[in-house]
This record gives C-alpha cells, sequence and structure tokens, in this order.
C-alpha cells in the first residue's frame, strides 16, 4: 500500500508541475491515473491471494 501511496502522490506531483507549465489544470487524466492504480492495485492483490 506503501508503493500504491508513492507513486499516486508522484502521478499528483507531475501533473501539477507540468499543468503548471503549461497553464492547463485538465483534472480529468490524474482521476483516470488514481482510478486506475487503485483498481489494477485490487485486482493484483486478489489474484495474488488466489495463487497463494
Amino acid at each position: 500500500m506503501k508503493k500504491l501511496s508513492i507513486a499516486i502522490l508522484g502521478a499528483i506531483v507531475a501533473w501539477l508541475v507540468l499543468s503548471f507549465i503549461v497553464k492547463d489544470f485538465e483534472s480529468i487524466p490524474i482521476f483516470t491515473l488514481i482510478i486506475g492504480s487503485v483498481l489494477g492495485y485490487s485486482i493484483g492483490k486478489k489474484e495474488g491471494a488466489k495463487t497463494n
């Protein structure tokens, strides 16, 4: 869970920096990335539990 939190925080920081540079704070891509990361993490966690 710590790695997921760091990955999400890194994505948010990168989004903020890039958005500041291009002056376009489009929020849809960052929310899509966060939702996809959380869903992927939860699916991977369930698949890992099934194999053990």
